[in-house]
């Protein structure tokens, strides 16, 4: 505390100075501190929300002559807005949708109060009394769905959910990387612009032109579009023998099971999803640029050029939040795939590997079972997962059968979660010279 009183002095004599710091020396101090937690992966602490706003109060002040330009100043005031204190508003139970760049565990997106169902019966937990078969007051909590009653199964109490999610979290790959958008109700609307063809216009109708004084105004009419996630049911299965749920002492391996499974099969559909009754995932989203292969290229094959024009197609707008998703069956043609370099015949590996992370071209790589084979349309793509949102349901439930496997005396177990998740373009975008198509979404075409 001590230390956070003498910065904001500092800061407050930095301000009395403010003649001698222009906007764009203030704008880079707030840049240090958005740069900082977006690279240590976390949100901003009170004190550096204090300081940055102090920052930006000198900003917007009259008395300081704007000298910046518009995108810088439109880039940091989006921060501003995470930095003003709404994330605080969690503590009182108000769920949060979370940038990609925002972490998305349990309490981020939920809050960290009370805001759901609880077990609170001290002697035993959850999982014992929901196998002893026995009638438990705290399992009288059922969920029901809207359309099939009889589908509905027990509430898993925040506690435990919180625990399947987050372990979710850590082995996913879409998830961490998207936009996450908290749904309260089953179906949730919202806004998105037309992409357009920017050889004619922008958003599909926006024009401007340059005018005199007194000039008649060009109209402008840009396009809106409604996107709409529903709460798809995805349903977990286990299978264990009676025996080993009453010799399991320790439930944090069933909450690791559910959670990896459940991490898995959400990956799988954010990547693969037809968008029938689960979510649309990348490879078949509407806005898909596909790179051919090259002429006379062999099959299963992956030149340097493949690469190239994939890079070429991407929107360069979302470079900087790209990734690379590969199939771990390209790996070894990705480590020997080398530029020339010179006339002296050495050659620069285009993967390289740092820390334990590859990157191609600049960009993280990361590796997907749930990618095609080597060879097949889909085993590589190159993506910018801020434009791509996933509408996910606080509740989860669980339900046991003692009957489905009675004759091996082993008992079934489901856990139900309901998601959704879709590309926020709906197509992909040309550019001014009419003839380049460019997305956020870019795979390789098939080449066997």
């Amino acid at each position: 505390c001590v230390v956070d009183l003498v910065r904001l002095n500092q800061v407050n004599l930095l301000i009395t100075r403010k003649k001698t710091m222009n906007i764009q020396e203030l704008l880079q101090k707030c840049k240090d501190i958005k740069n900082k937690c977006v690279a240590e992966n976390r949100n901003p602490t009170a004190s550096e929300r204090s300081i940055a706003n102090q920052y930006l109060a000198q900003i917007e002040a009259k008395e300081i002559d704007f000298e910046l330009n518009k995108p810088n100043r439109s880039d940091f005031l989006q921060f501003d807005s995470e930095l003003s204190g709404k994330s605080s508003a969690r503590d009182n139970n108000v769920y949060e949708a979370r940038s990609h760049i925002q972490t998305k565990k349990f309490a981020d997106l939920y809050g960290k109060g009370k805001n759901g169902y609880r077990w609170k019966d001290p002697e035993s937990n959850f999982y014992q009394a929901l196998f002893s078969g026995r009638f438990h007051p705290e399992l009288t909590k059922r969920a029901m769905n809207e359309g099939t009653p009889s589908d509905g199964g027990f509430l898993v109490p925040i506690e435990y959910s919180k625990d399947i999610h987050n372990v979710a979290l850590e082995s996913e790959i879409i998830l961490p990387r998207c936009q996450v958008h908290p749904m309260i109700s089953n179906t949730v609307r919202l806004p998105a612009m037309e992409i357009g063809d920017h050889s004619a216009n922008l958003f599909g109708g926006f024009t401007a032109t340059w005018k005199a004084e007194l000039g008649t105004l060009t109209q402008a009419n840009p396009k809106a579009r409604q996107m709409e996630l529903n709460a798809n049911k995805l349903t977990g299965f286990v299978r264990a023998s009676n025996e080993l749920i009453s010799d399991m002492t320790n439930t944090n391996k069933l909450t690791e099971i559910c959670g990896k499974g459940l991490g898995w099969y959400r990956d799988a559909a954010f990547i693969s999803g037809s968008g029938a009754g689960q979510p649309l995932g990348l490879v078949n989203s509407s806005c898909k640029v596909e790179v051919a292969k090259e002429t006379g290229q062999s099959n299963y094959t992956i030149v340097l050029e493949n690469l190239n024009k994939m890079l070429a197609s991407l929107y360069m707008g979302g470079f900087l939040n790209s990734v690379w998703i590969v199939s771990q069956t390209a790996l070894p043609q990705l480590l020997t795939l080398a530029l020339s370099v010179g006339t002296g015949g050495s050659a620069s590996l285009v993967m390289t590997e740092q820390d334990g992370q590859y990157k191609i071209y600049g960009r993280p790589v990361v590796f997907s079972e749930h990618m095609e084979e080597v060879g097949s349309a889909g085993d590589i793509m190159l993506t910018d997962l801020s434009q791509y949102i996933v509408g996910l349901k606080e509740e989860m439930r669980v339900d046991l059968s003692q009957h489905v496997f009675f004759e091996t005396d082993e008992l079934a177990m489901r856990l139900i979660s309901r998601l959704d998740g879709q590309s926020l373009w709906g197509e992909s975008l040309t550019l001014k010279d009419g003839s380049t198509e460019v997305s956020p979404i870019v795979t390789l075409g098939e080449r066997a």
